[in-house]
């Protein structure tokens, strides 16, 4: 049976190991461009808003649509995307 150091040092190893570097560069990646591609919403409102309400591209509906889901899904995101395009509109 191991000891609880060694379980702790293989916790450690694990945790500052190549492969946690790797995983964790991809998280901040990913976290990165789901950044971004919340953001444009921003100067492409009016595209979105003619898309979805006079029969505009449906590109840019589909483009956004998992992100008019996620910001109803999550109330807070949905407050913050709210008030940043504001900032675009006004």
């Amino acid at each position: 049976m191991p000891s609880g150091s060694s379980i702790l040092e293989f916790g450690k190893q694990l945790a500052t190991g190549p492969q946690w570097r790797r995983f964790r560069g991809i998280v901040y990646r990913y976290v990165f461009l789901f950044v971004l591609y919340a953001l444009s919403i921003g100067p492409m409102y009016w595209r979105w808003y003619e898309a979805v309400y006079a029969n505009g591209s449906s590109w840019v509906v589909a483009f956004y649509y998992p992100l008019w889901l996620l910001a109803g899904a999550f109330p807070p995101l949905g407050h913050f995307l709210n008030w940043y395009v504001r900032l675009w509109i006004l």
